[in-house]
């Protein structure tokens, strides 16, 4: 799980295209295609490199109107799916 003052920072290489319900990752380098769902198109939205886990859980909660620790929770849950999926970079 990843530390909640990480700030994650797509690569450069992926595309994305927004939905009315999420979005979607092209993964170039690896030809794979990932859907995300609202909340997770909304995290990943957030990693520019400006924000950390607290920043995004912060931002989220305030849209969402949720409880603080359920949408941290889901913060770091989402940032460590991308993580394993090698979508964001590495520094």
């Amino acid at each position: 799980m990843p530390d909640d003052l990480f700030v994650p920072r797509v690569r450069g290489d992926i595309q994305y295209r927004e939905l009315e319900d999420g979005g979607v990752v092209y993964d170039t380098a690896a030809e794979r295609i990932h859907t995300l769902n609202a909340t997770a198109a909304y995290v990943w939205n957030c990693c520019d490199g400006s924000r950390n886990l607290l920043d995004i859980a912060s931002e989220l909660q305030r849209q969402l109107n949720a409880v603080p620790a359920d949408v941290l929770q889901d913060v770091r849950q989402i940032i460590a799916r991308l993580e394993q999926e090698g979508l964001l970079r590495s520094t």
